[in-house]
């Protein structure tokens, strides 16, 4: 393998262009959307990120890029976690280059005092792919299994006037990335319980906190980047939170939305929330961007109330999603 492993300035956009169309063509034989379009990475590879930094790695061979990876460090809580990933050009797989890439990514999490990385594997509904393998073989453990869903929007239009829901006592409150004034808080009290509530399986992750200064800095993130955050929430009659969906649209792509999150508080579980969220934030996301085609979506595996609400909405598995962890 006769390769440098390098960091990539992401702000150089011709070496980000390289590294972006490997990942590109490495993921182009997965179903739906697997690789962000080059208007996207351009956009929000270089802009600050309040919750992570990224190190951007390309493994290259004289002046050609063949390999992508990057590690991830969160920055405001769980400290002591690492994400990774790696891309390599089809041509050059079994060379010694993903792993190269894996090592480095290692490397610069321990650098940053970081003692557990974790990574993802992307399986056919019915099968596996050597990255399950090649996870297997580098020490990364499977510590959550999860189903990557598509929604086709032409399916949810026909399905719509049959499924209504309309939980007594609750209103519902929409908006376009940045939340009211008078639902902020609130708000962020049930983000702060999003771990918590989820399934997580063996995943070495810890709660968090969503103050109202972190709240408003994702969400300026987002539009700074040009990412719609068409969020539902539902208001308890007391005025607090009750839960929250959101659909995820980029400036760059008005086909292809991705779903943030659904969460219902414990005490308000019971009364359908989780599907009446789920329509108001797709029919804001429809109205919003008419031309939208699909959305995706992942949900653990063992989450039966959730995939049971994806499915009644015409969600469909595409993919298996492994949740990877290694303790360096």
């Amino acid at each position: 393998m006769a390769v440098d492993i390098e960091q990539i300035n992401p702000r150089n956009e011709a070496a980000l262009r390289a590294w972006w169309q490997v990942g590109h063509d490495a993921t182009a034989g997965r179903p739906g959307k697997p690789w962000p379009l080059w208007e996207q990475s351009r956009v929000a590879l270089p802009a600050a990120n309040p919750e992570r930094a990224v190190t951007l790695l390309g493994a290259i061979d004289g002046r050609e890029m063949v390999g992508a990876g990057m590690a991830i460090l969160p920055t405001r809580e769980n400290r002591h976690l690492a994400g990774a990933a790696v891309y390599v050009d089809a041509a050059r797989r079994r060379q010694g280059i993903g792993s190269a890439l894996l090592a480095e990514a290692e490397v610069v999490a321990a650098g940053h005092g970081r003692t557990t990385m974790t990574g993802e594997a992307y399986l056919p509904p019915d099968g596996t792919v050597p990255a399950e393998a090649f996870a297997a073989a580098h020490g990364y453990d499977v510590a959550s299994r999860e189903s990557l869903k598509e929604l086709a929007l032409d399916d949810y239009r026909a399905l719509r006037a049959t499924v209504a829901v309309d939980p007594a006592g609750y209103r519902f409150v929409t908006f376009d990335t940045v939340c009211p004034d008078e639902h902020a808080e609130s708000f962020g009290r049930l983000l702060g319980t999003l771990l918590a509530e989820i399934p997580l399986g063996d995943l070495d992750i810890a709660d968090s906190e969503w103050p109202l200064d972190r709240l408003r800095d994702a969400e300026q993130r987002q539009v700074d980047i040009g990412r719609h955050v068409l969020t539902a929430l539902a208001i308890a009659p007391d005025g607090e939170v009750a839960g929250v969906s959101d659909v995820r649209v980029d400036d760059s792509d008005h086909q292809h939305a991705q779903v943030g999150i659904t969460l219902v508080d414990r005490a308000h579980r019971g009364r359908r929330l989780g599907l009446a969220l789920k329509l108001a934030s797709h029919d804001l996301a429809l109205a919003s961007y008419p031309t939208l085609v699909t959305v995706d979506t992942t949900n653990a595996e063992v989450n039966t109330h959730m995939n049971a609400v994806n499915d009644a909405l015409g969600y469909r598995t595409i993919e298996r999603l492994l949740e990877l962890q290694k303790r360096l």
